[in-house]
């Protein structure tokens, strides 16, 4: 739960909303894949602030980080499939990919940096592997995944999915990104395009109870358009 509260312009627009639109808009569904003016406003803000070249039509919003993770794994859940996390790890990953249908292993942690045990994760790599779950800022460690470390996931993966002959997803759990100070925390499409993002506005504008998110898949990404 937050510590801190919400900016004031949160309070100001809400109370704007609720005084000056139609309660039927208000109240009413959206489309399946959110509002286009506010997957307009998200994609203008990500171009801004990383030149990431995301449309409008690349998000989905969603009920926060939580339901949307859920979604992911159930799409990425084939038959056999496998998703990884790197311990440490939030531990409702293993609930969240067992339920969609996915074998869940985790990779041992690379102590005492906490950057990524490579060694151990190209062991565990195998046809199976649908996916490697990253959260950076981490939870629990608090450790950002340096560049270099990122580059090099980015590499790995991208040697083990032509091996395998199908794509290997890294699934970027996002609700700390901008929860670091005097540290980059690199935008992970710019470094693999097969990632898929899970973000949500819960700590970056302390919204736990308003489960606001949305998840990005990148054009570039493999089977996008799927």
């Amino acid at each position: 739960n937050p510590s801190i509260p919400a900016p004031a312009e949160v309070n100001r627009v809400i109370r704007e909303v609720l005084a000056d639109t139609d309660s039927l808009a208000v109240h009413g569904y959206t489309s399946a894949a959110g509002d286009p003016e506010l997957r307009q406003a998200i994609a203008e803000d990500l171009n801004r602030r990383y030149d990431a070249a995301v449309k409008p039509e690349n998000l989905f919003i969603g009920c926060g980080a939580a339901a949307e993770l859920v979604a992911v794994f159930r799409a990425l859940a084939v038959e056999n499939a496998e998703i990884l996390a790197i311990a440490p790890y939030f531990p409702e990953y293993k609930p969240f990919a067992e339920e969609a249908g996915a074998a869940f292993q985790v990779v041992p942690p690379d102590v005492p940096g906490f950057q990524i045990n490579f060694p151990a994760l190209e062991e565990m790599l195998t046809p199976n592997t649908a996916a490697v779950i990253i959260n950076s800022p981490n939870n629990p460690s608090g450790v950002v995944y340096s560049r270099p470390t990122l580059e090099k996931l980015g590499h790995l993966l991208k040697q083990k999915a032509a091996a395998f002959g199908h794509p290997i997803y890294i699934v970027s759990d996002e609700p700390y990104r901008e929860l670091a100070y005097g540290v980059e925390v690199p935008f992970l499409p710019r470094i693999y395009p097969d990632t898929i993002v899970c973000y949500s506005y819960s700590k970056s504008l302390s919204l736990p109870g308003e489960r606001i998110g949305y998840i990005y898949v990148p054009e570039a990404a493999a089977d996008s358009s799927s």
